[in-house]
């Protein structure tokens, strides 16, 4: 099993599920918002006999606090955005207590690394049959420093980034929006090596990421064995950060090549400490997440989402 063009290919980890239910969570105020999508996902189900509600949030931390809580009874939870929307519903079924119901990613945001790392749909239509016919795969995740993740956490320079993407420069660039940043964090000042304490030994390196998913900032390739629906977190490091030897690792990411220049090459992980000389920044799915140092762990127990095959 692993990352085949966007599709992991296990059949023996998928699992058919009947939604009957299901709670539809969407930030209205977001860019990405397209309400006339979720009415024609809405009218598609409730044809088929779906009981359908859709939540429009109005603050963040509004989908974590609707997924968390126990009075809503349903089949499956919808989160319509990008990766961080679906990250604040991953947070909120991590902490939901008794039984969870299964994830659904309607696709919506600018990288949407999800999205490409499953296969899933962005047409309404589609998205509908792939609700009706409830394929589920097991969404593993992990947590940093008692946070949910289930793409990647990192540490150095694109981390650094990260923290200078800010909704102006989004808005602006979109896509482009962490290259640009990626250059100025180039300009600042030098930070210290990440240190990278995991049960497979101690290393340093210019960047440390700890990845859940094979893609990376969309469907470009960092870590071929590793995928969403295996358990199990992976260490990859970058020991140089220069120009011409992040150039070799974005040729690599975005070629799907081997050479990956001074990538070192995946290992398999359960849980690791990312700690440096001074504070360096930190980004969990591509959010700013602090500074060092910080706890991951691999979870157990994964959740279900939805897929379309």
């Amino acid at each position: 099993m692993g990352y085949d063009g966007g599709v992991t290919i296990d059949a023996a980890v998928s699992e058919r599920i009947e939604i009957r239910s299901l709670v539809i969570l969407a930030n209205p105020a977001a860019g990405s918002f397209r309400a006339s999508v979720i009415d024609e996902i809405e009218a598609r189900l409730r044809v088929r006999g779906v009981d359908v509600e859709t939540i429009l949030t109005r603050s963040q931390g509004d989908i974590r606090r609707i997924a968390e809580t126990t009075w809503h009874s349903c089949d499956a939870i919808a989160a319509c955005g990008g990766d961080g929307t679906i990250g604040e519903a991953v947070a909120g079924l991590h902490a939901r207590e008794g039984a969870k119901p299964a994830l659904i990613a309607i696709p919506g945001g600018t990288a949407n690394v999800l999205a490409h790392e499953l296969g899933l749909p962005r047409k309404a239509d589609e998205i509908a049959d792939m609700i009706a016919a409830g394929r589920t795969r097991p969404l593993h995740y992990g947590l940093a420093n008692g946070r949910a993740f289930f793409l990647m956490v990192s540490a150095g320079l694109d981390a650094a980034a990260v923290h200078k993407v800010s909704p102006e420069l989004k808005r602006r660039t979109g896509k482009f929006a962490f290259i640009v940043a990626a250059f100025a964090a180039l300009r600042d000042a030098r930070t210290p090596d990440v240190v990278v304490e995991s049960d497979r030994g101690t290393m340093s390196a210019r960047i440390a990421i700890v990845a859940n998913a094979a893609c990376y900032g969309g469907p470009h390739l960092i870590a071929r064995e590793t995928a969403t629906d295996r358990p199990g977190l992976s260490l990859v490091l970058a020991k140089r950060d220069d120009f011409a030897s992040l150039l070799r690792i974005g040729w690599s990411m975005l070629f799907h090549t081997k050479d990956a220049g001074p990538l070192i090459a995946e290992t398999p992980i359960l849980k690791a400490r990312l700690t440096a000389g001074r504070p360096v920044p930190v980004q969990v799915d591509g959010d700013a997440f602090g500074t060092t140092p910080v706890a991951i762990e691999a979870v157990a127990e994964p959740l279900r989402i939805v897929v379309a095959r």
